[in-house]
């Protein structure tokens, strides 16, 4: 009896795994929405420069999204509206009172929902219409340039920020 009921126990287990489907799962190796790939660029060499203690937030958001010193970086963009707006700031010190220089970039953009499998749901895939930095007495952000606008993954560049 107690052969019987180990082989039963066996045999509803083996069932049990071959009875899964590859779509039960979602690996690793699937890419997720991609983000927006931001380079920051020497306005007159054209080479990557870096910004100086870069704070990152996104509109009406009180958390900050990073805050570095860095000369590129992946950000992400809404997937239920055409916009996401964007304060960046350089030379940020929440230490003292100098707030920087803050410059609000808007992000226009197409959107679309790519259906991956059951366990990976959606992801979204981006078509950057334009790009708008708000004028102030002291942009620090001098010019942008769209270098890729189909956002389908994170391997290169999207945008250029020039400084």
């Amino acid at each position: 009896m107690k052969l019987f009921l180990k082989n039963i126990s066996t045999l509803f287990l083996l069932l049990f795994v071959v009875s899964c489907e590859p779509d039960d799962i979602c690996l690793d190796t699937i890419e997720d929405t991609p983000k927006l790939v931001i380079g920051f660029y020497d306005k007159f060499s054209g080479d990557l420069k870096e910004v100086t203690n870069l704070k990152i937030q996104g509109e009406n958001n009180e958390e900050i999204y990073i805050y570095k010193t860095i000369d590129s970086i992946g950000i992400p963009l809404k997937n239920s509206t055409n916009l996401t707006v964007y304060s960046f700031t350089k030379d940020f010190n929440e230490s003292t009172s100098n707030s920087g220089n803050e410059d609000k970039l808007y992000i226009n953009y197409n959107y679309n929902w790519e259906y991956i499998s059951r366990a990976c749901g959606y992801k979204t895939n981006y078509e950057i219409k334009d790009l708008i930095t708000e004028n102030d007495s002291s942009n620090w952000i001098l010019e942008t340039e769209i270098v890729n606008n189909l956002i389908i993954n994170e391997e290169n560049i999207h945008v250029k920020i020039f400084h």
